[in-house]
């Protein structure tokens, strides 16, 4: 089973398989009657006799969009799916961040770390919603259309004649539509992947490991609850942030309108309230549940939410207005100025706080992100000195105890912290490109300093933007510096990767079964161990990617404490704010454009996409939908088919790279007693140990898989993994992977082939011999000439076939 193609998995021709069962996202598929006849044992592809071979393909879950040459229309239409996908990857690091806490302490504990996660998503909606708002409502309907509309498609100019308070009442509908339209996407994903019925059952409510609790891949009435209290937020902070605007000049109206945003505010808060309570109904949390459908009380917030969208634009529509106000500087939503400021300070504490999430008392996370949110608040107020004050102490005291870590975990434990750092850093990127993109377009022949400036509109067609936005490339300027840096000591530390890599590599002798096919003169094998030492260490490249991000995110809250200038005072601070500002919104458009315009179809990021989707949508509804929630079940059903046909038959998995983590998930699934009990596993080009078994520790760490622990890839040293040489588990528990899968004394049921030359695969079990992991050939001799082989081409080494045979062979003893 794997992501990629399903006549690749069978080593066979485009033409020679056809489906067996599933749909265009995935299903199972074998070689034609006629073609697999014509295969001899020499040949690619050869199934041997007694031994039905079916490729699972489960690429279309993951990465699929419409594209393709032809028509035009399918075409573009895929660059727009990409580009909104990029769109949604922070959402994804959200729901990261939430499978990578500690999901086997106390209940009570399993829901406060949620409740912080959960949070950090809302938060992450509602800084969405603020960047819809102030481009539609405040930049072109506001302050644009109050003089012209020259940038802007002629069917604006309607839209132009209106007073400003029916103006704004039409912009709301496009941060309406958006929140519709994320809510469509995700209910329509929900249909298609999400297709496990079972229920988490009082008997396996604290199982471990995690993954053999029931009902663990079925996420539809938790997810269909939050998706429902996000659109609610959504829409109120829409009402709320628009507040804020001068209601008619006769005032008769003023009541109702600070009454409208008094309920908005509620509701917002009433969300996130029911948002925190549906941290019971959680598969992480390890008490029983019993949900079906969507509560009472969510229903009432929603209810509430759109009664408040509802009359506000009513009011806003039909109200009075003076036709013959005096003219000045165009309206503006005042309220937009603070509210994207007030939204990154909570969620850079709520990221922040994350960082020590696995290692401290979830009361202790809690009250330190409290105080940091109301050290925020202080500061809007005006009382600066005591808010810094305040957040450095609560900072010094986050990193004094973030310092300690596990070696075991990724990030040594604070993975949380860097998921969501990552988050706020892509999703304050993305609104950058949008805001500045914009206002810098409406602005014309103003340059990009000004949509940041003080200073009063020399041009009443100027436009004026948060600024934050600005604060934020700033920061972004100097996190470029501090990156150019890093490439520059990497650059310098890979001369001595180098020598170290074919030192390493001149010891390495080939296999047995291959030393008499090898060729006179074989292909280096020193570059593709280069690309695959660097690429190994990209659990310390990310790291220095959310350092980035803090860094970035920093200015945002030590700029304003400046003193507000003067005219002509802190000049020199404009330039930098406007070209940092407008270099945020670029990186953010090259970003989008490279994954958007890709040569083939394909949603953005390959592997970052299956990493991003392998775990369910429990603390953000909008991300990207889990295909682990469709491919898990369906593989349990095929096998579990497979093997009530027939006492006789016996399963292999076979596993390429994330196909390994579903396999294993299949495995470790309560519905699978059959399939532990007359099966085997054989994995290739696996992350399990490295990656998943660190970030994930109670999913697939070596509490569920019985492995030895992994160190963290070093970042500078040459040998990037010395001193990963844990010896594996002596004795593992039962219900471990290890421990389902325990065969005759000899070898147990699993093995993992693994190279060097391999940027994505790494030994499953240990790195000190043992016997599930083998090490497989880095020369594939199966063509007309000889190439060193890295990620795939596993199925064509002697290796592989050694070890199916093997396998065979001890299940059918």
């Amino acid at each position: 089973m794997s992501n990629t193609p399903p006549h690749d998995m069978l080593d066979v021709q485009a033409d020679q398989v056809h489906r067996v069962i599933g749909d265009q996202l995935a299903g199972f598929w074998t070689v034609d009657g006629d073609a697999a006849a014509e295969l001899t044992p020499d040949q690619r592809g050869y199934t041997p006799p007694g031994v039905r071979r079916e490729a699972y393909s489960w690429g279309g879950l993951a990465r699929t969009t419409p594209g393709g040459t032809a028509p035009l229309g399918q075409a573009v239409l895929a660059v727009v799916i990409r580009a909104a996908w990029c769109l949604v990857m922070p959402y994804g690091l959200t729901n990261l961040a939430y499978w990578s806490r500690n999901l086997c302490t106390t209940p009570a504990q399993v829901r406060r770390t949620a409740t912080v996660v959960r949070l950090f998503g809302l938060g992450l909606t509602l800084l969405f919603v603020s960047t819809v708002v102030t481009v539609s409502s405040d930049l072109i309907a506001l302050q644009y259309l109050e003089h012209e509309s020259g940038n802007l498609p002629s069917q604006f100019q309607a839209l132009a004649n209106l007073p400003p308070q029916r103006r704004l009442a039409v912009s709301l509908l496009v941060p309406a539509a958006a929140l519709a339209v994320l809510w469509f996407v995700s209910a329509r994903s929900r249909t298609r992947y999400d297709v496990d019925g079972a229920r988490q059952t009082a008997e396996s409510a604290d199982a471990t490991p995690v993954l053999r609790r029931h009902g663990f891949w079925n996420n539809r009435g938790h997810a269909t609850e939050t998706s429902m209290i996000h659109i609610a937020a959504g829409v109120a902070g829409t009402v709320a942030m628009s507040a804020l605007f001068a209601p008619p000049r006769d005032e008769r109206f003023g009541w109702a309108f600070s009454a409208i945003a008094i309920v908005a505010v509620l509701a917002m808060v009433a969300g996130a309230v029911r948002l925190v309570l549906t941290s019971e109904r959680g598969v992480d949390v390890p008490v029983s549940r019993a949900e079906e459908g969507v509560p009472a009380a969510t229903w009432v917030v929603v209810a509430v939410s759109a009664t408040a969208f509802v009359a506000q634009s009513l009011l806003l529509a039909f109200g009075p207005h003076d036709p013959n106000a005096p003219d000045g500087d165009a309206p503006r939503l005042d309220g937009l100025v603070a509210v994207p400021a007030v939204l990154v300070l909570v969620l850079l504490a709520l990221a922040l706080a994350g960082l020590s999430i696995r290692r401290m008392s979830p009361w202790w996370t809690i009250a330190l992100a409290t105080t940091l949110g109301v050290a925020a608040v202080a500061y809007l107020c005006g009382q600066r000195g005591p808010a810094v004050i305040a957040g450095a102490a609560v900072f010094l005291v986050l990193l004094a105890l973030a310092l300690p870590g596990s070696e075991f975990q990724a990030w040594s434990g604070r993975a949380v912290g860097v998921f969501l750092l990552l988050a706020l850093g892509g999703a304050m990127l993305l609104s950058n490109l949008v805001v500045v993109g914009v206002g810098n377009w409406l602005n014309g022949s103003g340059g990009a300093a000004e949509l940041v400036s003080d200073d009063p509109a020399g041009c009443q067609t100027e436009i004026r933007i948060p600024p934050i936005f600005g604060w934020f490339g700033v920061g972004l300027v100097a996190a470029a510096a501090v990156l150019v840096v890093v490439l520059v000591v990497a650059g310098c530390c890979a001369v001595r990767w180098a020598a170290f890599i074919r030192a390493r590599g001149g010891g390495v002798t080939p296999s047995p079964a291959t030393a008499d096919a090898i060729a006179l003169v074989d292909p280096d094998t020193v570059p593709a161990e280069r690309l695959a030492n660097a690429a190994h260490r990209a659990e310390p490249a990310i790291g220095v990617l959310a350092a980035l991000a803090l860094l970035a995110l920093l200015p945002c809250v030590i700029l304003p404490l400046l003193p507000r200038p003067r005219d002509g005072e802190r000049a020199y601070l404009q330039l930098p704010t406007g070209w940092g500002a407008l270099l945020a919104a670029a990186l953010a458009a090259a970003l989008v454009g490279a994954l958007a315009l890709r040569p083939r179809s394909g949603r953005p990021l390959g592997i970052v996409w299956d990493l991003l989707g392998v775990v369910p949508r429990a603390a953000h509804p909008f991300g990207p939908p889990s295909y682990s929630e469709r491919a898990v079940p369906e593989l349990v059903a095929r096998c579990d088919a497979w093997l009530r046909a027939d006492d006789g038959n016996r399963v292999v998995l076979s596993a390429h790279s994330m196909g390994s983590v579903l396999a294993v998930a299949a495995l470790l699934d309560p519905r699978s007693e059959a399939l532990a009990e007359r099966g085997a596993l054989l994995t290739y080009g696996c992350q399990l140990r490295a990656y998943f078994g660190r970030i994930f520790p109670e999913l697939f760490g070596p509490d569920a898989i019985a492995n030895a622990p992994a160190s963290g890839a070093r970042p500078l040293a040459p040998d990037e993994f010395l001193g990963d040489d844990a010896g594996p588990a002596a004795h593992p528990r039962a219900q471990t992977l290890a421990g389902l899968l325990r065969g005759t004394p000899g070898r147990p049921r699993w093995i993992n082939l693994w190279r060097e030359t391999d940027h994505l695969g790494f030994p499953a079990y240990s790195r000190l011999p043992n016997r599930v992991d083998v090490r497989a050939d880095e020369v594939d001799r199966s063509g007309y000439l000889p190439t060193v082989a890295g990620h795939s081409g596993y199925v064509r080494t002697p290796q592989y076939r050694d070890a199916l045979a093997e396998l065979r062979r001890i299940i059918e003893a």
